[in-house]
């Protein structure tokens, strides 16, 4: 299964050399913060990196943006696209995410596309028309792509109430939109993924691996994840 790590805006110089120890030898895919992207592209590592974000221009006098050419030199092989914190935060919209899915793809590398969901829609989206309209920024051609689904009061957060049944409603909706497309495609669950649901989680349909924020940043807790995936 995979495992993507967004350690988002967190660590330091120091504490990312311990964390590529820590996960030198499993499979995962782990995403530092910009400056830190090199101590991660190690010889004999297992690992493979990916960067949280990526310009939706594809070159040009864009200061403080990274490219996705430039993430592509450095080793990335992974670009996390469309974050619920973009929209919340930065006020990215739809069409921004369309260019930025666009120049992963034109770099050869893979885009993990979040939709996400927060608590107003879950109560009252019963249709997931929201769910559908944040899929219809995919392009239509491409060769593959990972759909990371979020219900936004969840991430980052240790509240097990988790309504499996509506994941699993949303994320067989993402499946069947993706199929009907051709599209070949992974789909991950973020939001609130911990040891002590793990068990449960797994159990969700279509369900291809997932996504963690928190406990990526608990050497014990990423133990115990990526053993239980792994069994």
């Amino acid at each position: 299964m995979i495992l993507v790590l967004n350690l988002k805006m967190n660590l330091t110089k120091n504490n990312i050399i311990d964390y590529e120890r820590l996960i030198h030898n499993k499979n995962v895919i782990v995403m530092p913060q910009y400056p830190y992207l090199l101590f991660f592209n190690r010889e004999g590592k297992s690992y493979s990196l990916g960067a949280q974000d990526v310009s939706k221009y594809s070159k040009g006098s864009y200061t403080g943006e990274v490219c996705a050419k430039g993430l592509k030199s450095l080793g990335v092989k992974y670009c996390l696209v469309g974050h619920s914190e973009r929209k919340e935060y930065f006020d990215e919209k739809l069409e921004d995410f369309r260019m930025k899915i666009q120049n992963v793809m034109d770099n050869d590398m893979v885009p993990i596309y979040c939709i996400s969901q927060s608590e107003e829609e879950y109560m009252n989206d019963k249709e997931l028309k929201e769910i559908e309209n944040q899929l219809e920024a995919i392009p239509n051609y491409l060769k593959y792509i990972i759909i990371a689904f979020e219900p936004t009061w969840l991430i980052g957060s240790t509240d097990l109430n988790i309504d499996y049944d509506h994941i699993n409603k949303v994320m067989v909706k993402i499946k069947d939109w993706l199929i009907e497309r051709h599209m070949n495609h992974s789909i991950i669950y973020g939001g609130g993924v911990s040891s002590d649901n793990i068990d449960e989680l797994k159990k969700l349909n279509c369900v291809d691996g997932f996504i963690i924020s928190s406990s990526a940043l608990d050497e014990e807790e990423i133990e115990k994840i990526y053993k239980n995936i792994n069994d």
